[in-house]
């Protein structure tokens, strides 16, 4: 077996300076670093990062954690953490944890088992219990569209996303409106769904409007063919609706537009629908969606950065909250 101790003798230097150089420290010299890489590669040598953790107790490792990494809210926040992997060109690396809603489990298990020396949380409230733990275990936590008081909380204001979109909707002169929520769970939505439900009732009261439950529709995996079948309920119960705001995302307003379309249903002449997040694709559909553009990427690029800044004692972890505007795209689906 290949160890460090071989790089440093076919490299010519010792073994600390290839630790150093092989973690890309400012304090070996950049010809240093390029012999002891050479050596590696040819010696087919790969770093033990588990053991180095062992001794120093760091993992150089950033916990990306999420209910699942399926929707497009979370691949656009990761596409923004792998720009900032790229331009910070630092030693950390990612690791995702998907909690499959065993959200503080999950947590505790990375904290208690080291599995990396910080997490960034997409759309999970963790108890008040965990985030102790966290805190008092010195590990930062980034927390992005859910409360957590006590961590670092990222928001987004989905509140005002939502009532410029049903605004929108009305102004375009569109009176019995739909609302797709993305959650099953009626009783208790997450934070995001129930900001937008607030919005939404709220810019119907504003305008005169009443707010309908018939008109209230779920999904739950905010997949394309779940648009699709909320569709065909909304045909069922609901059938004069002529407009809709789809708080569940556009990959969800995608499948509600195909539907409508192999019913033979005009957008935006019968039909209008706003979506959420304005995706790439939201502009090449036929025709482009309206849309409630979230900067995720921004998000993600930023959260990543700050991470890296705590862990390396650049800035000070300190609770608080940001929070990030939306804007309203107009396109030709209203």
């Amino acid at each position: 077996m290949i160890t460090i101790k071989d790089v440093a003798k076919l490299a010519g230097v010792s073994h600390t300076t290839v630790s150093l150089a092989l973690r890309d420290s400012p304090s070996i010299t950049d010809k240093t670093k390029e012999k002891v890489k050479a050596a590696a590669k040819q010696l087919n040598y790969h770093p033990n990062y588990l053991a180095q953790s062992l001794v120093s107790g760091k993992t150089n490792v950033i916990g990306v954690v999420s209910n699942f990494f399926s929707s497009t809210f979370e691949m656009e926040i990761l596409k923004g953490i792998e720009q900032s992997i790229v331009t910070l060109n630092t030693e950390y690396k990612i690791n995702l944890f998907a909690t499959l809603e065993k959200n503080d489990q999950v947590l505790r298990d990375i904290c208690l088992g080291r599995h990396a020396d910080g997490v960034i949380l997409f759309s999970i409230s963790p108890s008040p219990e965990t985030i102790k733990l966290y805190n008092e275990n010195n590990f930062p936590m980034i927390v992005i569209d859910e409360k957590a008081e006590g961590a670092i909380e990222i928001a987004l204001d989905n509140y005002h996303g939502a009532y410029i979109a049903t605004e929108h909707l009305i102004n375009s002169g569109r009176k019995n409106l739909a609302l797709v929520l993305g959650d099953s769970n009626r009783e208790e939505l997450g934070l995001s769904q129930k900001e937008r439900k607030e919005g939404f009732i709220q810019a119907l009261h504003d305008h005169g409007l009443q707010f309908s439950e018939r008109n209230q529709f779920f999904i739950r995996d905010y997949y394309f063919e779940e648009g699709q079948l909320v569709f065909k309920r909304m045909q069922r119960y609901c059938p004069d609706v002529d407009g809709i705001f789809c708080a569940a995302g556009d990959t969800v307003a995608y499948g509600i537009m195909m539907e409508a379309k192999a019913n033979h249903i005009n957008i935006p002449g019968e039909i209008s629908i706003v979506g959420y997040d304005d995706i790439f694709a939201s502009s090449i559909v036929d025709p482009p969606l309206t849309s409630v553009r979230q900067p995720l990427f921004k998000i993600g690029k930023n959260s990543y950065a700050s991470m890296v800044n705590f862990l390396e004692g650049k800035e000070e972890f300190r609770p608080t909250k940001f929070v990030y505007e939306p804007q309203l795209i107009l396109r030709s689906s209203v």
